[in-house]
């Protein structure tokens, strides 16, 4: 539990939630709150609101579980339209007012504040601000939350000098987590948009949440000189734009170097391997020469994490590394989204063009064109690293490409009597294809069998859509009509990944062949019937290519079907749907 709350704590609200689910009985109270606080700082405002209900989380009666509530109907007013945010706003409200019992409130106190001006009900705010302050300043511990508390008081108050002082005070008190001036710097954002705060300035940059990085750079062998400058440039920029998450591989040169300095200035590492860790080393880390291989095994040793994101052996496929690096980028971008953050990209690059998919000049022309910022570190005339032989050489004729794989079938098809097959092909199938039609040309391959359905895409944000809109279509059929249990219903699921592009000797058709396509039909039975389930791999591409569109929801580990293993699963839906989520 402990460890739980020391994620939570650091922002990384996927490993609180992984610890909190695997660490004992659905029914621990203190358990289920780290949990819905996990799904609340995804953003899953929805799940975590329905968990919260189910785990009866507010029969704790303590204020912290009680404020919670407010939280979430927070985060539901912040989701809904225009017309129906101040409703939301005031019940927000009143679910925080109803958590204050006493002067030592004083954080449920200034939640009410909040959500009360939000709601346009300025005289409820100043009382709630004014009781905020007095608790606060009252408080025995002048901890992060007090001051911080102080602040947000002193801001509603129309005091927002005395706020902006207040703010730089709280960074420098006990309790100044990430997580928590995360928290801060969303509600000041938010109070500082609105007319309850209009004409108000107060600088942020004391709360701001770090920024996560995808760091990426060149090959080279061991030279003291160059490590030693690329190790203090990169210990600049990680202070000057104050990186808390570095995400990348750690070939030989400047990742390890990266990674090293990463390590020592407190940033959280999660290397990304492309593909099989014994391939990566022999491609990547070992043409360097003697010393990399202990180095690489030192950073996988203190980092956060370590994820291969295809277990696969190298089979002379560029794309290979591509995919891990679109991996790698994806993950900084979502846990950017997280906090709130930015996630910027820092290189050791010579700054000549890509010549291929894959590498140093790659990753960066893939950040630049998916919006993203990059801080560079001069990598001219470096001592560069030959690649070692290629392993593994795929046929000379065979076809490999980066592909969205997507399976679906219809929970309760086999039970389904005779009579209703024809209604079930023109109501349930029909829909799809209907749903289907206006990305025609995007569908590289398809298939169906009965109630299931097999596609491939080229485009993750074509892909994307699809998924939802397929979703949608079936959501909107009344299974009672059919004959349909109620717990039936489409299972929708993807998966992107390298695989071989090649024509089916049976059908004549174009069709995927791959570790990757087993990987991506072992998602689909799982799946819950009427959502859609994607791999880290495919949440990691659909930040990349549309993540202001759509949003992956974190599900937790769950083990795949036929015995796969486990998989980091994710809930794909479009940003600002009913459907829940900022």
């Amino acid at each position: 539990m402990a460890r739980a709350h020391e994620a939570l704590a650091r922002g990384d609200v996927v490993a609180a939630y992984d610890l909190a689910t695997e660490a004992g009985e659905p029914t621990d109270g203190e358990l289920a709150y780290i949990e819905v606080r996990a799904l609340a700082g995804m953003g899953d405002w929805r799940n975590a609101l329905r968990r919260y209900e189910e785990a009866g989380v507010g029969a704790r009666g303590d204020v912290d579980s009680l404020a919670l509530r407010g939280r979430l109907l927070k985060d539901a007013a912040f989701a809904a339209a225009p017309g129906e945010a101040k409703a939301r706003f005031a019940e927000a409200c009143a679910a925080y007012a109803a958590a204050c019992r006493g002067a030592d409130d004083y954080y449920a106190a200034i939640n009410a504040a909040a959500t009360a001006a939000l709601a346009g009900a300025a005289d409820t705010a100043r009382h709630h601000a004014e009781a905020a302050l007095a608790g606060a300043i009252a408080a025995p511990v002048q901890d992060y939350w007090a001051v911080a508390t102080r602040a947000e008081a002193l801001l509603l108050l129309g005091r927002a000098d005395e706020a902006e002082d207040a703010l730089v005070e709280a960074a420098g008190r006990d309790g100044a987590s990430i997580a928590a001036r995360a928290s801060t710097f969303r509600q000041f954002t938010a109070l500082l948009a609105s007319p309850a705060c209009s004409g108000a300035r107060v600088a942020l940059d004391p709360i701001r949440p770090p920024q996560s990085a995808h760091f990426a750079g060149h090959m080279f062998v061991a030279d003291a000189a160059a490590e030693a400058r690329i190790a203090a440039e990169v210990a600049q920029a990680i202070r000057a734009e104050r990186i808390g998450w570095a995400f990348g591989a750690l070939a030989c040169g400047a990742d390890i170097v990266i990674a090293e300095t990463c390590l020592a200035l407190g940033v959280e590492l999660h290397a990304v391997l492309p593909f099989d860790e014994e391939d990566f080393l022999d491609l990547s880390v070992r043409p360097g020469g003697p010393g990399w291989e202990a180095r690489y095994r030192a950073c996988t040793a203190a980092a956060s994490r370590t994820y291969v994101a295809s277990a696969m052996r190298y089979v002379d496929d560029d794309n290979q590394f591509a995919f891990g690096s679109e991996v790698a980028m994806g993950l900084a971008r979502l846990r950017a989204t997280q906090l709130g953050g930015e996630a910027v990209q820092m290189v050791v690059w010579d700054e000549a063009p890509a010549g291929g998919v894959a590498g140093t000049g790659a990753d960066v022309r893939r950040w630049r064109e998916t919006g993203g910022r990059t801080v560079r570190i001069d990598g001219a005339s470096l001592p560069r690293a030959r690649g070692a032989a290629r392993a593994g050489v795929a046929a000379p004729d065979a076809r490999r490409a980066l592909r969205v794989m997507v399976f679906t079938d219809f929970k309760g098809f086999s039970q389904l009597p005779e009579e209703v097959m024809p209604r079930f092909a023109a109501d349930v199938m029909g829909r799809c294809a209907k749903a289907l039609e206006s990305r025609r040309e995007q569908v590289l391959c398809r298939n169906t069998w009965g109630d299931a359905l097999y596609l491939a895409f080229g485009n993750v944000r074509a892909a994307a859509g699809a998924l939802v809109d397929v979703q949608q279509a079936v959501l909107g059929i009344d299974f009672g009509v059919l004959g349909i249990p109620a717990s039936g219903g489409m299972r929708i699921a993807a998966h992107y990944g390298s695989v071989y592009e090649l024509d089916d000797p049976v059908t004549g058709a174009p069709n995927l062949y791959g570790t990757e396509v087993s990987r991506a039909a072992r998602v689909e039975p799982i799946t819950p019937p009427g959502q859609v389930w994607v791999t880290e791999p495919m949440a990691a591409a659909v930040e990349m290519a549309c993540g202001q569109e759509f949003a992956c929801r974190y599900v937790g580990r769950i083990a795949l079907a036929k015995a796969y293993g486990t998989e980091r699963i994710y809930r794909l839906e479009r940003r600002n749907a009913e459907s829940g989520g900022q």
